[in-house]
């Protein structure tokens, strides 16, 4: 159960931050900010002041999940996925800030002009954390006529943000999705998978003989040795700024071979930066295992990752390696020799284009509801890096010095794999790297 003290510890520091994230990015003005288009639905919607009531019952809806939800579990969730949507449309206010392009006065909404600008429009927080906050408390209300009555109070207070002509209707489809997907990411449901196949099981076995063997050599290697992992992580992120640099500098000269080489040092880097986030999945390379993610992630974000999400499905992999779960596998006793081979390729190197998409999906459906949240946490921290990098540097530069290094690195590294986890796999000693 949750205490009175627990729900005022989590609500009232909650509260506090919306009010200050929000009125913060509304009165900002470092960007310009975008008019969103007025619309048909738009311009068929009737201004009807009196709907500023249900416009300003929106706070008091936003407290309902403190009174009905009683498991500390739950509420703590509640809170995240509050935080988490807060958070991210607050990013896009202050980088990417939107306004509604209409304004209307009348005496009843004037105290509402007063303290809320036209800015801070897309996505609608009205929308998402009305939604968010509706779907969270149906769990615990038991009463069919009280979810009535809870839906009818939502659907009220985001009719209303169209009615006193606060929003449009783009923002509040954006915000409606938004508040859907957070929810469904928090309290959906958990895919569960079977154990290892036995495949598997047998190469763990080989790799367990193998170790025994070496003995004491390799257990020198699962030593800590925190000076090394921070000496490679400034080498390679210097070698990384260095890449860069030439890589900026032969775009401004105009020079074809410095542009190439200036990649091929960013994709050293970024694949030795990768090599390092591969072997913090299994395990800590510094004592604390705080700074140990923190150093995770950031290896994360110079590849345009969630480390969280690469590190589920890289496990993942690694429990169903060599059964039908294993997206690389394609040992079917009808295919040829060369077929089999071509699919490992063009499937790996295919997979790889589409990484950035594919990673966080796949991740978030096979990943626990703790690691969801991680997921969620770190990509929403990606967003407001490059929003910082997009609001400094150019679309242009950044697709040439970062992003088209970070792709080259992911089809580098996707037909090393092909080459390394050979498909034709009758010895087990050799088909045990994983």
């Amino acid at each position: 159960m949750c205490s009175i003290r627990e729900k005022a510890a989590l609500g009232v520091p909650l509260t506090l931050g919306i009010l200050i994230f929000y009125f913060g990015t509304l009165h900002s003005s470092f960007f310009d900010a975008i008019p969103i288009p007025d619309t048909a639905m738009d311009r068929a919607i009737p201004f009807i002041p009196a709907f500023v009531v249900p416009y300003f019952s929106y706070y008091f809806l936003l407290l309902t999940p403190l009174f009905v939800i009683h498991e500390s579990r739950e509420l703590r969730d509640a809170a995240f996925g509050y935080g988490l949507i807060v958070f991210t449309s607050c990013i896009a206010f202050f980088f990417w800030p939107t306004a509604i392009s209409t304004s209307y006065t009348d005496p009843l909404i004037r105290g509402l002009l007063a303290i809320d600008r036209p800015r801070n429009a897309c996505p609608s927080l009205h929308a998402s954390l009305s939604l968010f906050c509706a779907l969270c408390t149906r769990r615990n209300l038991q009463s069919a006529l009280a979810r009535y009555g809870l839906w009818i109070w939502t659907l009220l207070v985001i009719a209303s943000t169209l009615l006193t002509k606060r929003h449009a209707a783009v923002d509040i489809a954006a915000g409606v999705i938004f508040g859907w997907i957070v929810y469904r990411l928090i309290f959906g449901p958990i895919y569960q998978e079977g154990t290892a196949s036995q495949v598997k099981v047998e190469n763990l076995g080989i790799q367990d003989r193998l170790a025994g063997k070496l003995g004491r050599n390799i257990e020198a290697l699962g030593r800590y040795d925190s000076s090394k992992f921070l000496r490679e992580f400034a080498i390679f992120v210097s070698l990384a700024a260095i890449g860069s640099s030439i890589s900026i500098w032969a775009i401004a000269h105009l020079t074809v071979a410095g542009f190439a080489v200036g990649v091929a040092t960013t994709m050293v880097s970024l694949y030795s930066l990768l090599r390092l986030m591969r072997e913090g999945t299994y395990r800590q390379l510094l004592p604390s295992c705080n700074w140990n993610w923190i150093s995770m992630v950031l290896l994360g974000f110079f590849l345009l990752m969630s480390f969280s999400a690469f590190r589920v499905l890289h496990l993942r992999h690694l429990r169903s390696s060599c059964d039908p779960r294993d997206a690389g596998e394609y040992r079917v006793d009808s295919l040829s020799r060369h077929v089999m081979w071509f699919l490992h390729f063009v499937g790996r190197i295919g997979v790889s284009l589409l990484n950035l998409i594919l990673i966080p999906v796949l991740a978030l459906r096979f990943g626990s509801a703790t690691q969801r949240k991680l997921i969620c946490s770190e990509y929403a921290l990606l967003f407001l890096v490059c929003s910082v990098l997009l609001r400094t540097f150019s679309v242009r530069s950044l697709f040439l010095v970062w992003i088209l290094p970070a792709v080259l690195t992911g089809i580098f590294a996707a037909i090393l794999s092909s080459v390394q986890q050979v498909p034709e796999n009758a010895d087990q000693y050799l088909a045990t790297r994983i």
